[in-house]
């Protein structure tokens, strides 16, 4: 094993995938992410996770998958995110995580996205649920949108123990996920709505066709509703114009 390079990632043959929406990239099997996982050095400093958003433990993530522990590294994870087989998808990890390994100086990094695509995919087809809150303190949330932040935003409130309803103006939860990228990059049924049903799985309400504004206020949630915050993750569905002379014009965007 060349410690240097990644392990390299299937793929549909372009021939194939010209003739289908399927997701091009088909991801490690276990073997194969044990051997990238190999390449970890388990940094005492580890840069990666400073360049996380979400700051996910990485090398305590990629050591469990080492020794072949895929459902610690799944619990590792999901401390800190909430859909990490969508993160471990279409994260530009390139700039993030992988952009700061050790590795990446005088080689290739570690290949940090594909090993928690990995983890949450395993995660999935096992039944492996993220670990909610065991007492709840008594106080409810409203988050607006259910797209990423608004998911991420309702599971992390769960796991710390609060009530979490979700308002989705559309009938479908998910947001950009759903409606923005595409299924060859971010399968909808096989990935999108099971990352959903695990965060309903810590204990959120999902309430869809609910436009916050029209079929109910701020202001009611807060005063007869009840919750104590509300969180808008609302988005930018819809485009905001210039107002200026042309704009509509063909070719113009």
């Amino acid at each position: 094993m060349d410690v240097l390079k990644k392990v390299p990632v299937r793929e549909q043959e372009a021939k194939v995938r010209a003739t289908n929406f399927a997701e091009v990239c088909l991801g490690y099997d276990q073997e194969e992410a044990i051997e990238e996982a190999k390449r970890c050095i388990n940094c005492k400093n580890a840069q990666c996770i400073k360049g996380c958003p979400v700051a996910i433990d990485i090398p305590a993530f990629i050591e469990q998958v080492k020794v072949g522990n895929i459902a610690e590294a799944y619990q590792v994870i999901s401390e800190s995110s909430a859909l990490p087989a969508v993160c471990g998808r279409v994260c530009p990890q390139e700039s993030q995580c992988e952009g700061k390994c050790i590795r990446g100086i005088k080689g290739e990094p570690v290949s940090i996205g594909k090993l928690e695509r990995f983890v949450a995919d395993w995660a999935m087809d096992n039944g492996i649920k993220p670990e909610g809150a065991k007492v709840k303190n008594g106080k409810k949330v409203a988050v607006i949108g259910s797209g990423p932040a608004g998911l991420t935003c309702a599971g992390d409130l769960a796991k710390m123990g609060y009530e979490v309803t979700i308002f989705e103006a559309l009938h479908e939860p998910g947001g950009v996920l759903v409606y923005g990228i595409p299924e060859f990059r971010l399968p909808k049924p096989a990935v999108v709505a099971k990352e959903i049903e695990n965060v309903r799985s810590l204990g959120v309400t999902i309430e869809t066709d609910v436009v916050v504004g029209k079929s109910v206020t701020i202001d009611e949630l807060l005063g007869e509703e009840g919750f104590s915050a509300v969180f808008i993750g609302s988005g930018a569905g819809l485009p905001k114009f210039m107002g200026i002379p042309g704009e509509q014009a063909n070719g113009v965007f």
